[in-house]
């Protein structure tokens, strides 16, 4: 039986407040020529991996907004349906993952906003999520980490260094386990902000596999000026 193909989670319901009015939705603002999003989608879709995607929208303006760019790219063929976000990344998610409830195949979870993510990339993490049940995309610390004491601005201590990693997108798992993490941390009351937290929470241990790429997410407008570069040297 050929196995199921994977499920593609991506986020643009973000707020984009930290865009400081530059742009209205930094996920389909342009970017070398195409939308933010869309750099994400066909790098996704060009690994032949993903045959089912689930974008979360904000409101009906950005819905048909998105509708419009993804009419008018030239995307490999792929079932996008676009479905409502919530208020935060963590609802956003849920509420995708509730559309995969029968899928027994791997998820992997995007955000959007990070248009420089390969697919080489997606391919190293997703062999090693179909061999452990999860996996994410991370870069280690290249700077010392101090916590703070609370909500004082003083160090309460400076773990080491070589532990260190900053998790990334995207985080892939199998998709009931994942459904089955966020639905409990979501039950409990529980503030997650990235999709391990939620399957480190049920016990499901988490792969950490290095990105020797730049893939950071499009957070101010600064981002937008060094990924336009990033792209151009690439070109």
């Amino acid at each position: 039986m050929k196995p199921e193909a994977d499920i593609l989670i991506l986020l643009a319901a973000g707020s984009a407040q930290r865009m400081q009015a530059v742009v209205d939705d930094k996920t389909t603002t342009l970017l070398a020529g195409k939308p933010v999003f869309i750099h994400s989608l066909t790098s996704f879709l060009s690994t032949g991996l993903i045959d089912r995607v689930i974008i979360t929208y904000r409101d009906e303006v950005q819905r048909a907004h998105l509708q419009a760019l993804i009419a008018q790219a030239q995307l490999p063929p792929a079932d996008i349906a676009l479905i409502r976000g919530g208020a935060s990344r963590q609802e956003s998610v849920l509420a995708a993952l509730e559309q995969c409830d029968v899928h027994t195949g791997l998820v992997h979870i995007h955000d959007a906003a990070r248009p420089l993510v390969t697919p080489e990339a997606i391919k190293k993490v997703r062999q090693k999520a179909l061999e452990t049940g999860a996996a994410i995309l991370a870069g280690k610390a290249s700077d010392t980490i101090k916590i703070s004491k609370s909500q004082h601005q003083s160090v309460e201590s400076s773990p080491d260094r070589s532990l260190v990693w900053a998790a990334e997108t995207p985080q892939v798992f199998r998709t009931a386990t994942i459904l089955k993490a966020y639905r409990l941390v979501t039950e409990q009351g529980r503030k997650i902000t990235d999709d391990s937290s939620a399957a480190e929470y049920v016990g499901q241990e988490v792969a950490l596999i290095e990105n020797p790429s730049v893939n950071f997410k499009i957070t101010r407008p600064s981002d937008l000026v060094l990924a336009e570069a990033i792209l151009a040297k690439l070109r």
